[in-house]
């Protein structure tokens, strides 16, 4: 169900109150702007390491969803701005406050335009994964979370997301896993990225062959020293998981919710070992074959018109589901 777009020309912030009121505190810069279930937390931590990078006190402020398209909870209008510039207040001289909200990626026009009135040339940072693995994630991280039935089959899972997608309807407030498939229809919500910010402002990652020369690169592109990166902790996380007690897990999604550990990650990393060796349980399901043929040939149509899209705009180096539609 994809949705035309026009082509506009580049369009350039607006100069208003907004961006007047910026000078009460320091606003970011870089965004990692999406999707969920792409790699943005890890990048968002990677990046967090460098010296000219200084991270959001929370990973995902979520400021400009209020004027998301796409999102059942957008209100309209966003939080006064020193809510979100208290978020960097501890940013000095580096060259770059970030913070990474995965849902901006859908969020349409109105969020964007939102966006660019607010901030100063901010630089864009997308990461794409391949939607059938992505759908895949979403299911496991979701039962992970308890925001799925403990019983539900993918198959099932995939009928209330097809009902969703049918319907066109935004993100809903609850049960919002059910939204992966309206979500990774990524030809809906690329396009106006690419008309508002030009390849200098918008960086496109995969999640596939997510290495540490992808972090390397991209630091190359955003004009900041690259030899530190060897020095990094290339950690992955969000990662999806079983538990073995129902109630243990409950206590430690309570614990990492943002503002207890989920940013203190020097806490949280020994505790989250010790989790796992208590109550932790590997997932060893697999998708079924036939689930995966069916999300493939549903996303055919909007995978081909994104490889399009990025090959006009010279990236070269596509994963495997962009190279075979």
């Amino acid at each position: 169900m994809m949705k035309g777009k026009d082509a506009s020309a580049e369009r350039s912030p607006t100069r208003t109150g907004v961006r007047a009121r910026a000078t009460a505190g320091r606003l970011p810069n870089l965004l990692l702007a999406g999707i969920g279930k792409a790699g943005t937390t890890s990048l968002f931590w990677h990046l967090s390491q460098h010296p000219d990078i200084c991270a959001s006190r929370v990973k995902e402020p979520r400021y400009f969803l209020a004027l998301s398209e796409n999102d059942e909870d957008a209100e309209g209008v966003p939080a006064p701005l020193e809510t979100y510039t208290a978020l960097f207040d501890r940013c000095e001289s580096q060259r770059y406050a970030m913070e990474a909200t995965p849902h901006y990626f859908h969020g349409g026009d109105r969020l964007i335009d939102g966006l660019k009135r607010t901030l100063p040339d901010p630089r864009i940072v997308l990461t794409l994964r391949d939607p059938v693995d992505r759908a895949w994630s979403v299911f496991t991280f979701a039962k992970g979370r308890m925001r799925l039935p403990a019983e539900m089959t993918f198959e099932e899972y995939l009928g209330e997301c097809e009902q969703l997608y049918r319907t066109d309807a935004p993100r809903p407030r609850t049960a919002r896993a059910y939204w992966s498939i309206r979500g990774g229809v990524y030809a809906d919500f690329l396009p106006v990225w690419f008309d508002s910010f030009s390849d200098e402002r918008l960086r496109i990652l995969f999640f596939e062959p997510f290495v540490a020369g992808s972090v390397r690169d991209l630091c190359a592109w955003l004009d900041i020293d690259t030899s530190c990166v060897d020095s990094f902790t290339l950690s992955a996380e969000n990662r999806s998981g079983g538990y073995r007690s129902r109630l243990l897990h409950r206590v430690a999604l309570a614990a990492n919710r943002e503002g207890a550990l989920r940013n203190r990650r020097r806490l949280k990393g020994p505790l989250r070992r010790v989790y796992q060796a208590v109550n932790g349980k590997m997932l060893r399901d697999r998708m079924p074959p036939a689930a995966r043929a069916r999300l493939e040939e549903l996303f055919a149509p909007s995978n081909a018109v994104v490889s399009a899209l990025l090959s006009e705009r010279g990236y070269t180096d596509l994963p495997e589901w962009l190279r075979t539609v």
